[in-house]
């Protein structure tokens, strides 16, 4: 099974949705080390923290991770349409790549 580091690692997407609470390696740690990789798209792509951890503090530790977004779980599948679209369309990660 790959993590999300090196699934980034293995292939280009256009957005990563990262589960925070993940076994091995939570969405922080994943998130960095992506960010970490000698590779352009790893320093782009737009990724979305997805967590029930919803407090301020959880907002700020994404952030701080290089995420770009935070979405709170139970996930509010018209919110998070509305994050991918700026995010992609912002990042210049539309289907023209």
């Amino acid at each position: 099974m790959l993590f999300g580091y090196e699934q980034v690692a293995k292939r280009i997407a256009n957005i990563r949705l990262m589960d925070i609470m993940m076994p091995v390696m939570n969405g922080y740690e994943a998130t960095k080390m992506i960010r970490s990789l000698d590779r352009e798209d790893a320093k782009e792509i737009p990724i979305i923290a997805m967590t029930a951890n919803a407090f301020t503090e959880d907002r700020i530790r994404a952030k701080e991770a290089g995420m770009d977004e935070h979405i709170a779980k139970p996930v509010d599948v018209g919110l998070l349409i509305k994050v991918i679209h700026k995010l992609v369309k912002y990042n210049g990660y539309g289907s023209d790549k």
